[in-house]
């Protein structure tokens, strides 16, 4: 199971940054921090001006190996380029 540490140094700092705020947020609510949390990333490549393809994976925190790993079956590649990819890749 690969690990966010293959992933992009800046994103792998903005998924640790990202999970501390969320985990300050439920101890101001007084509400218990999530010990396993997952994030998402997304990356989009144009193939021409108008289509762009994607692929998308999902990292659970694992607390006994203190890093994210990527989650088994979930993610995935586009099927094929397509304007609403790139759609989001703009967004």
């Amino acid at each position: 199971m690969a690990s966010i540490e293959a992933v992009h140094p800046m994103h792998k700092w903005h998924v640790r940054v990202a999970a501390a705020a969320a985990a300050v947020l439920q101890l101001l609510k007084r509400e218990p921090v999530n010990a396993s949390p997952a994030v998402t990333n997304t990356c989009y490549s144009f193939v021409t001006p108008q289509e762009a393809i994607h692929v998308a994976s999902v990292h659970q925190y694992d607390a006994a190996e203190r890093t994210y790993k990527t989650v088994p079956g979930a993610g995935g590649v586009s099927a094929a380029a397509n304007p609403l990819a790139a759609r989001y890749a703009l967004a």
